[in-house]
């Protein structure tokens, strides 16, 4: 009936596992999970490998890190059931009727995607508050504010497929680091005339990341979206279409001296309390416009 894969990177997975497992087992659905850890540090290791020792539970270290697109494919390719659920390992489930919502709605011909959330409260830690801002305006969208655009809207986090779609279609290898695999995938499935059904089932995202650290992998992204864009392989984005409008109206330089006369304040402003997502976006579309013109 049921494979849940689950890639491990320096992440307690244990909670969200036996919640998985108390669901399934409530059900009385065939199932197995798959938990591979993709080298985390050693005390992560310590934790989880008492998974191993659970019935219907695969816990497997990968001997080398395989990075985000890779993990994902060998744990689809170790799956065995006719259904193959997605989760990040950073998610929590808090929903009693998760797995039965995905349940009650399996087709053999298309891809469910539930959704993401994050806490309602800031963090009490102040350097992860632009983690927390950018993921809740962006990225914490109900299923009817997704289902505008199903395949731009997608992300890997948390996605039900069947098996035999998955055969045909993996995640790209080539995207290494942070960022587009999941738009890329998208892609692929939307190319192919595989529709994703977008509906109300989230899990929250529990991994907020430092300030510092994803500015940093929010680099990377956009380095990676200024290769696919390039190279033709990816569809218009928010971001790349604000290029294409200013590249249009011949704007770019026009942009380019007012950031430039902005610029430590919007670098400022992204570390502060109260970060703007406006300017952080600003930001990074700066990012693109000198990968795309350099």
């Amino acid at each position: 009936m049921l494979s849940i894969v689950i890639p491990i990177f320096n992440q307690d997975v244990r909670p969200l596992v036996y919640t998985l497992m108390k669901q399934c087992n409530k059900l009385n659905i065939n199932y197995q999970i798959l938990c591979f850890d993709d080298c985390s540090d050693q005390k992560y290791k310590d934790m989880n490998q008492e998974l191993a020792f659970k019935i219907n539970v695969n816990y497997t270290e990968m001997t080398e890190n395989l990075g985000r697109s890779k993990i994902r494919n060998w744990l689809g390719k170790a799956a065995y059931f006719d259904y193959i659920l997605f989760l990040d390992g950073d998610s929590t489930v808090k929903n009693k009727d998760f797995i039965k919502n995905y349940i009650s709605l399996v087709q053999p011909d298309q891809v469910i995607y539930g959704g993401r959330q994050y806490y309602p409260k800031k963090p009490r830690a102040k350097k992860k508050i632009l983690h927390w801002k950018y993921g809740t305006k962006r990225e914490a969208l109900s299923a009817k504010k997704r289902k505008k655009d199903p395949y731009l809207n997608f992300q890997s986090n948390n996605f039900l497929i069947p098996e035999k779609i998955f055969k045909q279609h993996h995640f790209d290898e080539k995207i290494v680091g942070y960022g587009y695999e999941d738009l890329m995938y998208a892609y692929q499935l939307q190319k192919s005339g595989i529709q994703i059904q977008h509906i109300d089932n989230p899990v929250i995202h529990d991994g907020l990341e430092l300030n510092n650290v994803f500015i940093n992998k929010t680099k990377n992204a956009v380095s990676n979206l200024a290769t696919l864009y390039k190279s033709g392989k990816l569809p218009s984005t928010r971001l790349t279409q604000m290029y294409e409008n200013l590249k249009q109206y011949n704007l770019i330089q026009a942009f380019n001296w007012v950031y430039k006369k902005k610029e430590k304040n919007i670098e400022k402003n992204m570390l502060s309390d109260d970060p703007s997502i406006t300017l952080f976006n600003a930001w990074k579309l700066h990012l693109l416009i000198k990968d795309l013109t350099s």
